[in-house]
């Protein structure tokens, strides 16, 4: 039973990452924007918060951003 569980989050989380998901209200940037930034040549949060904008409004969404630029680093590092 806990394996169907652990199962079925998986594949939950692979949709979920999949899918654009807004991240910053304030100026309409989701989670493939600031991965395509990384892609494209960003290094770090302050660099991401320059080109896409996200974070640098109201702030509620500063968490979020360098959440998935640390984690979109780190996978990019891995390959």
């Amino acid at each position: 039973m806990i394996k169907k569980l652990v199962d079925k989050y998986k594949e939950y989380k692979k949709i979920k990452e999949s899918t654009p998901q807004k991240v910053c209200k304030c100026y309409n940037v989701s989670n493939h924007d600031i991965k395509n930034a990384i892609e494209n040549g960003c290094t770090g949060i302050s660099h991401v918060r320059s080109v896409t904008k996200a974070g640098t409004a109201c702030g509620k969404c500063n968490s979020s951003v360098e959440s998935i630029v640390y984690k979109a680093i780190k996978k990019q590092d891995s390959k």
